[in-house]
């Protein structure tokens, strides 16, 4: 039976540290699987809204996002294939720690892997709140990553 692995992906330097710990316990041994996971839970619909006066234009927005998406969670899925692993990616428009927790609870992950610090705005904290929310809620061991010194 394979041994399974849950992280959260995000783009960000924390996230990227963490892909490499995932890499590594994934290499380690024999039968390993290793599933990269995003979340996003901003609103779908912005229209009428406005950030500083300046219309936003949600659709245009979440286009955007999901096309930065794709793209990171690509380069990770190929970091880990390259790498040797065998991976399998899921992203969904939820609350990041839900699809984390939620993704290692359907694929009966052994640990889940988060960075310490994501891709959001608060720099000056000891842990991100995704990370925080998944390891006060998890009943699963997990690993969680400090960012590299930039």
């Amino acid at each position: 039976m394979a041994h399974k692995i849950v992280m959260g992906y995000d783009g960000s330097k924390a996230a990227d540290a963490a892909l490499d710990k995932a890499i590594a316990l994934a290499r380690s041994g024999a039968d390993w699987e290793l599933t990269v996971v995003c979340g996003e839970d901003r609103p779908a619909d912005w229209a009428g809204s406005t950030f500083r006066g300046i219309p936003i234009d949600g659709e245009e927005w979440l286009k955007q996002w999901r096309k930065r998406v794709d793209e990171d969670m690509e380069k990770a899925v190929s970091r880990a294939r390259d790498a040797g692993v065998k991976v399998a990616s899921v992203c969904t428009r939820d609350e990041p720690a839900d699809v984390i927790l939620n993704a290692a609870h359907d694929i009966g992950a052994e640990y889940i892997i988060v960075g310490a610090s994501g891709a959001g705005g608060v720099r000056d904290v000891i842990m991100g709140s995704t990370a925080m929310r998944v390891l006060h809620r998890s009943d699963i061991p997990v690993l969680i990553v400090p960012a590299p010194e930039s």
